[in-house]
């Protein structure tokens, strides 16, 4: 198995591979009913899919020189997104998904926060995400309970999962390059910038800090690191002002 750069002229090809896996797993669990679809009889509609190829780094899986499938990610720091992931229905239950997420995961050690979502009804994919790759599900985005960040509502219906992984020398890397980016941010914000310090605030109420934050506490951070940002006083001080 090996998860290779998706090409140009592949790309319709994959977004219909992805509609085809997607609507299989709506089938299985609804028959011919067409109300839990997107567009134009599909689960997840070509807009949806072709945005997460240009936003992120798309992959084909490929077995035996054949591609069975594809994977969507987008990546920041040390968090990661799992935009997309599919195997085709004639290759089910072979292990290619569990090895295609294991290969991403080597791919990128930096990120130790990994987040994803997936149809409440995508019962094979819950188990997926679960009990193979060690997700938590950590909500599920309905009507009644949005994710904040979903301003189109897409993502009503769906179960949010989280995988945490441990600290990596990479993933401390690219934290000290978040609080470097933030702390400059800071001085600048001084001025009273207010996008600056609209940027700020969100990095301070966000998992993101947290993290930061923790690592400073755990002693993972160098001594010499300007982290002002990292302190609950100054940037409230700051706000405040």
């Amino acid at each position: 198995m090996q998860l290779v750069p998706l090409e140009a002229s592949d790309r319709e090809r994959f977004i219909r591979d992805n509609q085809d896996a997607f609507n299989y797993g709506a089938l299985e669990e609804f028959g011919q009913r067409d109300d839990h679809f997107e567009e134009d009889g599909e689960i997840i509609s070509h807009e949806t899919i072709s945005r997460a190829i240009d936003e992120g780094e798309a992959y084909r899986i490929v077995q035996g020189g054949k591609a069975v499938g594809g994977v969507v990610l987008k990546t920041e720091y040390d968090h990661g997104e799992l935009e997309l992931l599919f195997v085709s229905p004639a290759v089910h239950s072979k292990g290619i998904g569990y090895a295609a997420w294991c290969a991403v995961e080597e791919m990128h050690p930096e990120v130790t926060v990994w987040e994803t979502v997936t149809p409440y009804f995508e019962k094979r994919n819950v188990h997926f995400y679960v009990n193979r790759c060690g997700f938590h599900i950590v909500a599920y985005y309905n009507e009644h309970f949005c994710d904040p960040k979903d301003t189109d509502g897409e993502l009503f219906d769906m179960f949010a999962f989280e995988k945490v992984l441990p600290s990596t020398p990479e993933s401390v890397r690219e934290q000290i390059k978040r609080i470097t980016r933030y702390e400059d941010i800071m001085q600048q914000a001084a001025d009273g910038s207010e996008e600056l310090l609209g940027q700020l605030s969100d990095y301070y109420g966000s998992p993101a800090w947290k993290r930061d934050f923790a690592a400073d506490e755990a002693g993972l951070l160098p001594k010499e690191l300007k982290r002002g940002v990292l302190s609950e006083d100054g940037i409230c001080d700051l706000l405040e002002r």
